[in-house]
């Protein structure tokens, strides 16, 4: 059996201060980026965006993004399975669908943006910062960037 199928886990949890850009990649799976310190110039399919401390990022599956930091940008960013998220989407939302098949699509329909910022700002995103801190979301996910 392969190494990285025994280690894979469907969460992972990274925090790294970036100094330098960051060419366009894809992920095969979905990336929410908390905004910590500095900032940074986005680049994806909502075309050049900045982004500051208290911006959360979501990116769906295969979505190109790159980066050019302001100085610097420190960002904690959450490696999430596809799969693991719609299973939970169905478990969420159990009351209005039939079953697991109607889950993706569900999924699909509801989040159609594959790329967003959200502002929550720096006084309310200091309320993830305790759990993303200690960084308790650990494993390996399976995510190859292209």
């Amino acid at each position: 059996m392969r190494r990285d199928l025994v280690e894979y886990q469907v969460l992972l949890a990274r925090t790294q201060t970036v100094h330098r850009p960051i060419g366009p990649l894809a992920f095969d799976c979905v990336k929410v980026i908390i905004v910590r310190d500095g900032s940074a110039i986005l680049f994806s399919e909502f075309g050049q965006k900045p982004v500051t401390v208290g911006d959360v990022v979501v990116l769906g599956p295969n979505v190109l993004c790159g980066s050019e930091p302001e100085g610097h940008i420190t960002v904690t960013t959450i490696y999430a399975d596809t799969d693991y998220l719609i299973d939970q989407a169905f478990w969420q939302y159990a009351r209005i669908l039939h079953d697991k098949l109607d889950a993706p699509a569900f999924v699909r329909e509801t989040f159609t943006e594959p790329a967003q910022i959200i502002r929550l700002g720096e006084d309310h995103v200091g309320l993830l910062m305790p759990g993303l801190m200690q960084e308790r979301v650990t494993g390996w996910v399976s995510c190859s960037g292209r």
